[in-house]
Parts: C-alpha cells; sequence; structure tokens
C-alpha cells in the first residue's frame, strides 16, 4: 500500500501540475506515441510516490508519469508508456503486489468548468510478474443503479456515473477479492479481476457500527448534510478476515464472514483516541508476535483534531498517538523499527515513541541532493546484506546502505551525451522557482550536461539583453558521466530574476582545455 499520497486538493494538484510542467522532460525520455514499444529506459518521473518489491530482484516504482521498475536492484530502470491501451492514463496513485501479482491504478488531472479535477485513470494488473497486464476502466456505475442486494438486503447507493473525483487512492490484494477505495467511488471489491465490481457498504456518519443485515441509509459520499464524510474511502488494508478502511470519515475495522458479508465497527476522533478523522494511510506491523495497527489521521473537520499518527496494539480497542504535528503520507516498517514519510522529511522511531529525522539527502559521489524536504515513501529491502532503504521524493528516488550515512541519487533524465555530442539542457523548463523542486524557502532547476573526463564546471547566467545576472562557484567533477548543475532563479545579489527568457552558459574547463556550452531557460514565477 502503496499509493499516491493522498494529499487531496492540498498537494495532490501540485504534483499533477508538476508532471504537466515537466512535460518537456517526459517527451525526451519516452518513446514517440506511435511507437509500437510500451516500455522505455529510465525513471517514468521524478515524483516517486510507492516503492514495492516483488520475487527475488525486482523493485517497483510508482511515479507521477507512470511505472517504472528495476529487474537488478538499481542497476537500470524501465518504465511503462502511461496508457497505450494497457496502463492506466496518468501518475501511479495505488498500487499493490501479492506474489506474482500487481495492481495499480492511475489519477489525471481533467478540465471541468474552468476548473482542474482529479479523476481516475483506471487499473491495469498483471499475474505474471509483468510481462503481460490488462487495463480496466475505472468502475463506474449506471444512472439507474441506484440499488444493490447486499447479502439477502437491498441497500441504496447514490451512483457514481463519472471517473471525475472516481479516485483509486489504495488497493488490497486477498485470497478472494481485490479491494479497492476510491474517494467518491467508496469501497469496492472484485472477485473476477475487474469484470464486475462490489460496491460495499459502510457506516454513515451518525453510526459507529453496521452490522451484516439491513441497512436504512443510502451509502451516499457527498458531503454533509446530503452525504457522509466516511463514504469516501481513501486507506484500506486486509488480512484473514480482517478488513480496515480509512476515510474522510474515520477508520472502519470490518470482519468478513464466510460469506463475504461484512461487519463494521468506526473510530474518529470524537468515540477514540485517534487524532483526527482524515484517514490516508493504514498499515499493521508485525513482529516478536506483536501485531499494532498504524494510521495516519489528519485534521478534518472539528477543531479539536490534529495532525499524528495514530496507532493500537489491541485490535481498535484503544489508541494512542505520536509524532503529532506533523503531516504524514506514508507509514513503513522494518521489525520493530518505524518509519513516517512525511511533509517535513523522513522520520525514524525504534520505539515507536521517539523520533528521530533524517538529514537531507545528498550524493557526494554524483554532486547531486534531492530538493525537496518531502518524503512520500520508503521501502527496505531485506533481501540483500547489507539491507538497502529506497526513498521516493518528488525529486528523485535515493539509496542508502548505510541508514543514511551516504545516498545513491536515481533521477529521470536524457542523458546530455547524444550521437557522440553534448547537449546542455534545463530542466524542468519552463522552470516556476516558487513552485518547483522547493527546498529551505528556494526552488531549483538544473542544468543537465556530460561530461567525456573529470573537469571543473561553472554556470553563468544571462537575461535577454546578455546581462550577466548569475555566476556559480567552480566544482570539479572527478569522473566521466552525466550531471547537473543546479540554480535557483536568484541573482548573485540573492534576488530572484524577473520572469522572462535567460540563456545558460556552462563552462567546462578538462585538461587545460575550455569549452562551452549555451541552452535557453524560461522562467515564471
Amino acid at each position: 500500500m502503496k499509493r499516491f499520497i493522498l494529499f487531496i486538493i492540498i498537494s495532490l494538484i501540485g504534483i499533477t501540475t508538476n508532471v504537466q510542467l515537466n512535460a518537456q522532460l517526459f517527451r525526451l525520455m519516452s518513446p514517440d506515441i506511435s511507437d509500437t514499444t510500451i516500455t522505455y529506459p529510465g525513471l517514468a518521473s521524478n515524483g516517486v510516490t510507492s516503492i514495492l518489491p516483488m520475487g527475488e530482484d525486482k523493485i517497483w516504482f510508482g511515479t507521477g508519469r507512470g511505472l517504472s521498475v528495476t529487474y537488478n536492484f538499481g542497476n537500470s530502470f524501465e518504465s511503462f508508456l502511461p496508457g497505450a491501451g494497457i496502463m492506466p492514463k496518468g501518475g501511479i496513485s495505488a498500487m499493490d503486489i501479492e506474489d506474482s501479482t500487481i495492481w495499480i491504478a492511475g489519477v489525471f488531472d481533467t478540465l471541468i468548468m474552468g476548473a482542474y479535477l482529479q479523476a481516475g485513470g483506471g487499473l491495469s494488473y498483471s499475474i505474471d510478474g509483468g510481462k503481460t497486464w490488462r487495463w480496466i476502466p475505472q468502475p463506474v456505475d449506471d444512472k439507474s443503479d441506484t440499488v444493490e442486494n447486499w447479502y439477502g438486503h437491498k441497500v441504496k447507493f447514490l451512483p457514481i456515473t463519472t471517473n471525475v473525483q472516481n479516485t483509486t487512492w489504495d488497493i488490497e490484494i486477498t485470497d478472494k477479492y481485490v479491494y479497492i477505495v476510491s474517494w467518491a467511488g467508496g469501497l469496492r471489491r472484485t472477485s473476477d479481476f475487474g469484470m464486475t465490481w462490489e460496491r460495499v457498504p459502510l457506516p454513515d456518519d451518525d453510526y459507529n457500527f453496521l452490522k451484516c443485515g439491513p441497512i436504512d441509509y443510502p451509502i451516499d459520499p457527498r458531503d454533509p448534510p446530503n452525504g457522509n464524510h466516511n463514504h469516501k474511502g481513501f486507506s484500506v488494508l486486509a488480512y484473514k478476515d480482517t478488513l480496515w478502511v480509512g476515510t474522510a470519515g474515520g477508520i472502519n475495522l470490518g470482519i468478513v464472514n464466510e460469506n463475504g458479508c461484512i461487519s463494521w465497527k468506526r473510530f474518529t476522533a470524537q468515540n477514540s483516541g485517534i487524532s483526527g478523522n482524515w484517514v490516508v494511510d493504514i498499515k499493521r506491523q508485525v513482529y516478536n508476535g506483536k501485531s499494532i495497527i498504524w494510521a495516519i489521521t489528519l485534521r478534518a473537520d472539528d477543531v479539536s483534531e490534529f495532525n499524528a499518527l495514530s496507532k493500537s496494539i489491541d485490535g481498535g480497542r484503544t489508541w494512542q498517538t505520536t509524532l503529532r504535528g506533523v503531516r504524514a503520507y506514508s507509514i513503513s516498517f522494518y521489525d520493530s523499527v518505524v518509519f513516517a514519510c512525511t511533509e517535513q522529511g523522513l522520520y525514524k522511531s525504534l520505539d515507536g515513541e521517539n523520533w528521530a529525522k533524517y538529514k537531507p539527502i545528498v550524493d557526494e559521489v554524483k554532486r547531486e541532493r534531492i530538493y525537496s524536504k518531502e518524503v512520500f515513501c520508503v521501502f527496505i529491502d531485506k533481501r540483500l546484506t547489507p539491507n538497502q532503504m529506497w526513498v521516493g521524493t518528488g525529486d528523485g528516488v535515493a539509496r542508502t546502505t548505510n541508514d543514511g550515512l551516504t545516498w545513491e541519487i536515481f533521477r529521470a533524465y536524457q542523458s546530455a551525451k547524444q550521437d557522440d555530442k553534448m547537449k546542455v539542457y534545463a530542466y524542468p523548463n519552463p522552470f516556476a522557482p516558487n513552485y518547483h523542486n522547493r527546498l529551505a524557502n528556494d526552488g531549483y532547476v538544473r542544468i543537465q550536461f556530460y561530461l567525456d573526463n573529470p573537469a571543473e564546471v561553472q554556470l553563468e547566467t544571462y537575461n535577454f539583453a546578455m546581462e550577466k545576472v548569475y555566476e556559480s562557484n567552480k566544482k570539479y567533477f572527478p569522473s566521466s558521466g552525466d550531471y547537473s548543475i543546479a540554480w535557483t532563479g536568484r541573482d548573485n545579489e540573492g534576488n530572484l530574476v524577473a520572469n522572462g527568457v535567460y540563456f545558460c552558459k556552462l563552462n567546462i574547463e578538462s585538461n587545460g582545455r575550455k569549452k562551452s556550452y549555451w541552452t535557453k531557460l524560461i522562467i515564471i514565477k
């Protein structure tokens, strides 16, 4: 679980906008639309929001521009072209893996009456480890689908007839069903690989229990008073006969009987110890015979609610909160160790109570760093010795084998060396310094280049009148390869430059010889 983090409105729009603004980079990396191939080398995007292992050596990455995979623990990457008849449209919003089966879902922005809204890009699954895929449209209802038979009882449902605001944020594979939660689409499940979908009722906002029996209210995901926050699904977790579902109205604990009918108990900030009713992730930590349920519980409507991690060591009977005041995106574990990916960075706790934050990610070998303090996901790969920790951010994915002492950064880019010539380029381009790659109150644009030999490199930037506005310090790169130099869009006095066209000059000095390369950059604040 496994999902494109649910920032709903607050951060999701930012990531999908980033996808649009980085369209030029994607065109550089991916095949032509008319190409019969559906894969291309490299990461699909620098926005990496989910990481999951498969088999002995595969690692799958959900990104803001589609699905990526490495078959060799990061030595190389391959990505799937979004759409193309087999992949969901847009970025990967949810992903789950069980043995050789993988399910993914997509989300994209669509313009509706002058406003961009999220829309479900459908789902895809593979049962052979990613060799072949089948795409499934986003589940929708016919306008006449107002009643569904739920184990001998007629239940009223508001038909969801569009994929707009019907976006799958989490997927859970079980022995019998595949469960999805899709915001307005609510909680659904399939037992026939998406040929049919069953709508699953949840308690409404006025009830904390729902037995497997008659239901005297409609399942309606609209905002109150017309509908219910608890019918908007965000996260799902399943094991044995137990199902946990996080919504905009709390945490729902379901017990699935042998026939598939579900009885529910709902936990809220008002009736239990969780911090808030907006539940964007639910995970189960199992070690040394212990089973702990963790949830990211964010403030919803009530002023008494707050952002935190909520956990229960007794199956939901009692709840405690930790990491208070921090907005988290996902949770992961390594035995007894807990990792929280948050808007402030990556946190680690040895006991689930006391937390330490990792330092910013810097790759000393490549002279690279992650220009984003937000961390979206983390995965501890125990298949290798020493263990590898992978971290997904909005500015690439990073790997460490020594708990963050040193890092290796992997990013989506096209090599600046093409046809034995060097073609310097800037990305993102156009560059919005108030938006792109934000870290410590600055945004960053990268100037990508390739070195045949060790060299000293310096960046100069000129405005349209060819007046120099910026000059970097010289940096030494000790080996050949692809590199980049970052610029904040500020002049040498520290002021953001004006909107417009700028010319970047890269001076490269190697073996006593100096060459200069130019590229054009558009800045939009």
